[in-house]
């Protein structure tokens, strides 16, 4: 389910001269994996070395012999060989790409650095040194150097951000996402859309994670397993530290709004943190696309709104600081019962407070932008208010004068009569004034279906009844 990703690696690849190319996301959401498909899928020749966490003069020698291996690949290489610097290791690449008898000219050389962070955080004066060795050789040649990272924050500070000396070498960037729910079908065909949803809640599109489960296994039996996982008892933890300075602030501000806790205040007060220095740490949380700010769908300029809220949008931190996390000491010693049981019972609520709506919320933009709706939404999300009801689904297209507003029922009883007449009585009072001016479509999405006694009582309504199954084989044409 990479195919716009590797499409990229393709236009990149068949670009003439030199070209970079910076691949970046959380761990074990699949960077190398990919890189590692696109080269062996189109049969590139490519020197593909790893940074590790070690000192600066081990990382130029493990480099350097990886280049000398690349040259010579049946000749060993002495364990002692380093060139002398980073300037002539990269050099050494511009004759290769140059056309040497060691790569002719009309072979395009790949060279991926995977972890580049782990380069700059021990030596910080290497991508001044890259920026040099590019501008004046490197992006002459017949090259294209993929740089990848899992460390979020330092690759846009240091690779991305304007003060960077690599600003603007680069042709292309990409943040890795995690894989949307439609992907899941291919891990697992033998699970129902609802096993899907229940999976997806807990670890989300990770595929490192989803290769945790053995898809010959019913759902409950695979997230037992996972509450014995080294990985997901301690990805949490890794995974703040991996992208951020001072993970204890982040981790107290990802578990209090994981408890709950959502408006600046609150999380400022659960996590023992003064209110002004929050608002810094939510907006770093933010942009590596951990925690999402929401507003009412129907506020026009969100960046101005009072009202916002924050959300984890990370499955797995959700997952984990929701269950895992209160009882980690427990976990550590394999007692996992006691975890279990929570999750077993409070796992339906989690899945449908979450997963679902979100799910049907995406379900309305993809159809939103495909067509298939009344109008195309300008903005979708959902609805709160001091003195309105809560609606879950809102899409709204203020010039067109049209919004879209839905329901969700993740229960294991098809939806009913006095389910649509409180819905339809609640959801009138969030359309805009003047009433008669808006279009108006209203949507029930139903984990179990829906009553035709319940269809009768929005009989007048324009109306959407959403099924999961449908809702599951939309999202997969994604």
């Amino acid at each position: 389910n990479r195919k716009r990703e590797l499409s990229l690696l393709d236009d990149l690849h068949a670009r003439p001269g030199g070209q970079m190319f910076v691949l970046y996301g959380r761990r074990r959401v699949g960077k190398t994996a990919l890189v590692g498909h696109w080269l062996e899928s189109r049969q590139y020749p490519a020197l593909f070395w790893t940074a590790d966490r070690t000192s600066a003069t081990a990382q130029l020698r493990s480099f350097s012999r990886a280049i000398q291996n690349y040259i010579n690949p049946n000749q060993a290489v002495s364990l002692d060989f380093t060139y002398s610097s980073w300037e002539m290791a990269l050099g050494e690449l511009a004759r290769l790409a140059s056309g040497s008898a060691d790569l002719p000219q009309s072979q395009r050389l790949v060279v991926v650095i995977d972890e580049f962070t782990y380069l700059i955080e021990s030596d910080s004066s290497l991508p001044s040194v890259l920026q040099r060795l590019w501008d004046h050789q490197l992006k002459r040649c017949n090259l294209l150097l993929v740089l990848t990272g899992s460390h979020a924050g330092m690759i846009e500070r240091e690779v991305l951000a304007y003060r960077s000396p690599l600003y603007n070498r680069a042709t292309s960037s990409l943040h890795l996402q995690p894989m949307p729910f439609g992907a899941l079908s291919a891990f697992f065909p033998a699970y129902s859309a609802e096993d899907r949803a229940s999976a997806y809640a807990c670890v989300g599109g990770v595929p490192q994670y989803l290769e945790l489960f053995n898809p010959g296994r019913s759902v409950d039996w695979n997230l037992q397993q996972l509450l014995s996982s080294a990985m997901i008892i301690d990805d949490a933890g890794a995974l703040l530290r991996d992208q951020l300075g001072e993970p204890r602030n982040y981790a107290a501000i990802v578990a209090a709004i994981a408890s709950g806790f959502t408006r600046m205040t609150e999380i400022a007060k659960m996590a023992g943190l003064q209110h002004s220095a929050v608002g810094r740490y939510l907006d770093v949380l933010q942009r590596l696309g951990i925690v999402e700010r929401k507003v009412p769908a129907t506020i026009s300029r969100p960046e101005r709104s009072k009202q916002g809220r924050y959300q984890i949008t990370d499955h797995y931190l959700r997952f984990y600081y929701r269950f895992l996390a209160p009882v980690r000491a427990n976990l550590e010693r394999g007692l996992t019962q006691q975890a279990w049981q929570n999750i077993r019972k409070h796992l339906p609520e989690f899945v449908g407070t979450y997963v679902f709506e979100e799910l049907s919320r995406e379900w309305v933009l993809r159809q939103g932008d495909a067509g298939r709706l009344p109008f195309v939404p300008r903005r979708v999300g959902s609805f709160w208010g001091t003195r309105k009801p809560q609606i879950d689904v809102v899409a709204i297209n203020d010039d067109d004068h049209a919004i879209l507003l839905g329901e969700c029922k993740w229960t294991a009883e098809p939806i009913r009569k006095k389910v649509v007449e409180d819905f339809l009585v609640r959801a009138q009072r969030i359309i805009p004034t003047p009433v008669e001016d808006w279009q108006v479509t209203y949507a029930l999405f139903a984990r179990s279906g829906v009553t035709d006694e319940a269809r009768q009582a929005a009989k007048g309504h324009k109306c959407l009844w959403v099924t999961l199954d449908q809702l599951d084989a939309d999202l997969r044409e994604v």
